[in-house]
């Protein structure tokens, strides 16, 4: 009826948030079991041993605060949550945006956090015979003195962190990798093919390597700390410390540590044990979180936008978001529905009576817009560069601004004898300007400039004293392609890699959205609406959808055109020195057009007998069934 009101549209983001809470909560709860593991191991053998196991007590507030730890971790996941690749042209490309960035300081300034947050607990669970409290008592008739060997573990835990940082941001942890193909055939019992990986089933596949990382990077922590102590953090720690003990503490205004540094076994074993740990809690932490948000968007094997009153206006809200992560999901469950969900399928193309448009005219332009998007930056690249006014466009701006100094030119005719002079100062001047004519008229060569002079006698020197041979060695030219052989050569080897510009790298951060790709949504966008137009010849009772096949084939076939002639006419960079000459593979823009082509097969198969009425002429078609690879088909 007309006058019955649609139900209340929830916004897309009020949807997936809770989904994500959600997956947030399970991947805590493994990360808890992990603190109370790492609590008992922590826990003082000293003690009775069921308080070293039995949650309610020592063990259970251990793990508590072991747990904010892998808290911070998740914080700044969150925080810093992207689903696409970066793009861009290299690696040190990428650290001069990123160095003074927010995010870089929100990175370290979490891992800092939780470096402080461990080592407190760490030294309160040790027994009195780890030595680790702050003061060293002394004998009766000595004076408290700083103890040294919890100022080190302090130290070796924040060069775990710094060195977590920077890693954290060289691997790009905060990205969360979805599959950018995420369409697989139905199996024969109609059961929908899983796209993603079981979290449970990653962290089995994970955990030993992980264990490995940590140990491999906690050894070596143990094998180069001891140095990095001693020569760069010793004495700013040790002043630092005993700012604060000063404090607390009746102790020397004058204390310094002691000459050699606590350099035990026990403690640079207990460096490498406690490193470990804390390593683990940050590699797990990290695999947990993007194990479980890598999820398809459904709750209980349907779509989240069912759970909403107007299931069809929260997905169009997600799929317009300018958000990343609301509408990469957004595309996700679209394509999921395309292919998945029939009854879904049918709510979009009987649902007509919409403010902007039916479901299907708004969900096909979001998607031919993601399409279109890459085009657009394609087209942008090659466009022609704005003309700045030149330098001398700039000069003359300039002098027409600044004050004349002197008289105009003279206007009058030249040939005419001119006024003698009737005052003392016209008389100079005419006695000046003849001077200055007579000084141009006059024969011979000009004089020599100092300069000139030089250049002369330097030359004459030059080959009077050296060989040609000698001389050619000494030449620019020479000089240059002496220079240009180290850079080849340090751009050949393993530390000029980042400085390196790729051919694929190059290309994608092109072809894709900035800073971060938009590859997966694009693909998802062509994957729904194959899917989409070939449901709407049975399921399509109104004929919406047969109307906008024409424009979808000649998308995908423009789309195609475009990917292929842009990859074969941009030219390496001359850092790409690794690459081989004429290898023109990009992986990305080979699933995209793999994609459209597959995509456009289906189409042609699916609407080819009905061209005519679609209003597609022979050549379009032909030229489609060319792209795709369907030559023989007719």
């Amino acid at each position: 009826m007309a006058g019955t009101a649609r139900p209340r549209k929830r916004l897309y983001r009020e949807i997936l948030t809770p989904a994500l809470h959600r997956r947030f909560t399970r991947a805590a709860g493994w990360t808890l079991l992990l603190c109370y593991a790492e609590a008992i191991v922590l826990g003082d053998r000293s003690e009775y041993k069921l308080w070293l196991w039995f949650p309610v007590g020592p063990a259970g507030i251990r793990t508590l605060l072991l747990y904010i730890c892998s808290l911070s971790v998740f914080v700044l996941r969150v925080a810093q949550l992207h689903l696409g690749s970066r793009t861009t042209a290299s690696p040190f490309q990428t650290f001069t945006q990123r160095l003074l960035d927010f995010n870089t300081i929100q990175t370290f300034g979490w891992y800092g956090f939780s470096t402080w947050w461990f080592s407190e607990v760490y030294m309160w669970s040790a027994s009195s015979d780890a030595n680790l409290n702050w003061i060293s008592e002394g004998k009766s008739y000595e004076r408290p003195r700083l103890n040294e060997r919890p100022i080190y573990l302090w130290c070796v835990f924040y060069m775990l962190a710094a060195a977590q940082s920077v890693l954290h941001l060289y691997y790009d942890y905060d990205k969360v990798s979805l599959p950018n193909v995420k369409t697989q055939p139905k199996n024969a019992s109609e059961q929908r093919p899983l796209t993603t990986v079981n979290p449970i089933t990653q962290l089995k596949a994970l955990g030993p390597k992980l264990v490995r990382i940590s140990a491999a990077r906690a050894l070596l922590m143990c094998i180069i700390g001891p140095t990095l102590y001693a020569l760069f953090l010793r004495q700013i720690a040790w002043n630092f410390r005993l700012y604060i003990a000063k404090i607390l503490w009746n102790l020397q205004r004058t204390s310094e540590p002691s000459k050699m540094p606590p350099y035990h076994i026990s403690l640079i074993i207990r460096s490498a044990g406690s490193g470990f740990l804390l390593l683990l809690i940050w590699e797990i932490s990290n695999a947990v979180f993007g194990a479980y948000v890598a999820q398809e968007p459904l709750k209980n094997g349907n779509p989240l936008s069912n759970d909403s009153g107007d299931p069809n206006g929260s997905l169009l809200n997600g799929l317009k978001s300018k958000n990343e992560v609301i509408k990469t999901f957004a595309f996700w469950e679209l394509l999921y529905i395309s292919q998945h969900s029939e009854s879904r399928r049918k709510g979009i193309f009987f649902d007509i009576d919409r403010a902007g448009g039916s479901s299907w005219s708004q969900i096909s332009s979001s998607c031919l817009d993601m399409l279109g998007s890459v085009g657009e930056r394609i087209s942008n690249f090659q466009a022609p560069k704005p003309v700045t006014p030149s330098s001398e466009n700039h000069q003359e701006l300039a002098l027409e601004k600044l004050p004349r100094l002197s008289k105009p030119l003279n206007s009058d005719n030249i040939l005419v004898k001119p006024i003698p002079p009737s005052t003392r100062l016209q008389s100079y001047e005419t006695r000046a300007g003849d001077f200055a004519k007579s000084l141009g008229n006059s024969g011979g060569s000009s004089p020599q400039s100092p300069l000139e002079r030089l250049s002369h006698h330097l030359k004459t020197v030059r080959d009077t004293s050296l060989s040609k041979e000698q001389q050619q060695l000494l030449s620019p030219s020479h000089a240059f392609s002496v220079v240009n052989s180290y850079i080849i050569t340090f751009l050949r080897g393993r530390y000029g890699r980042p400085f390196r510009q790729t051919f694929p790298r190059r290309v994608c951060s092109v072809l894709f959205a900035a800073p971060y790709s938009d590859l997966g949504p694009v693909v998802d966008a062509v994957d729904s609406l194959t899917y989409l137009a070939k449901a709407s010849i049975e399921e399509d009772g109104l004929g919406k959808v047969y109307q906008d096949v024409p424009v979808i084939i000649r998308a995908f076939t423009k789309t195609i055109q475009n990917l292929e002639v842009f990859v074969g006419i941009v030219q390496p960079h001359w850092t790409d020195v690794a690459s081989e000459e004429g290898n023109r593979k990009v992986e990305e823009v080979d699933v995209l057009v793999e994609c459209l082509k597959k995509g456009l097969r289906e189409l042609v198969g699916a609407f080819g007998q009905y061209r005519e009425d679609l209003g597609l002429g022979t050549k379009e078609m032909r030229l489609a069934r060319e792209i795709s690879g369907m030559n023989g088909v007719m």
